[in-house]
């Protein structure tokens, strides 16, 4: 029995180096990942409490990586940013109070170069995309009566990313990234606190080679 698994062991060995050679040799590969984290806004929501700060909110991504050779990558993501968001508007003498969340999801295209220092491999990357946004409001109905609805509608998105992957082997990719994302076209208001800086952990595995 020994000496089969042995016999099986160096069979198997030789193809598997010989497919991953066989991998490398190729122009693109596929990366299949995600990524979450903190998001801090530029700043606060212009309807916020009185001395409100920035509120803090979370973010997370998944993604499909595609890379040309060793240093050039195509990123498709799908994203999603949540943050609090806190109002308060006076009416005939009523106040309208909203403690909640704003959310807005996002699906783009990012494009990067990467650098590979043995095991670490520093990245940047640019990329576009639309991001589609959800945030409370008030609206006055008549003098007694006051709607609390949700304001959709969506909008360019716009980001710059930095960071560093640590590549324990192709199946097992670990990422820091840092990222300043803003929404140039946003009417000013309740939805321009969804502009902002993010921090996030991330990791990713190699699909296959063409």
């Amino acid at each position: 029995m020994r000496k089969l698994s042995t016999v099986i062991l160096l069979f198997i060995t030789p193809l598997l180096m010989a497919q991953n050679k066989a991998d490398l040799s190729k122009n693109f590969s596929m990366d299949f990942g995600g990524s979450f984290g903190v998001f801090s806004p530029f700043k606060s929501s212009s309807k916020g409490f009185p001395n409100d700060k920035n509120q803090l909110g979370s973010n997370g991504v998944t993604f499909l990586q595609l890379n040309y050779k060793e240093h050039y990558f195509a990123k498709l993501q799908f994203g999603q940013t949540t943050v609090s968001y806190k109002s308060i508007q006076e009416s005939n003498g009523f106040n309208s109070i909203i403690d909640s969340k704003a959310n807005s999801t996002t699906i783009g295209i990012n494009l990067g170069y990467q650098y590979k220092i043995k095991n670490w491999q520093p990245f940047i990357m640019i990329g576009s995309g639309t991001s589609f946004i959800d945030s409370p409001k008030t609206a006055l109905i008549n003098e007694n009566t006051i709607s609390y609805t949700t304001k959709t509608g969506n909008y360019l998105y716009i980001s710059a990313s930095a960071g560093v992957n640590y590549i324990f082997n192709r199946y097992f990719i670990v990422s820091l990234e840092g990222q300043a994302s803003t929404l140039p076209t946003v009417p000013s208001g309740s939805d321009t606190h969804l502009s902002g800086m993010s921090l996030q952990l991330g990791l990713k595995s190699y699909l296959f080679s063409f």
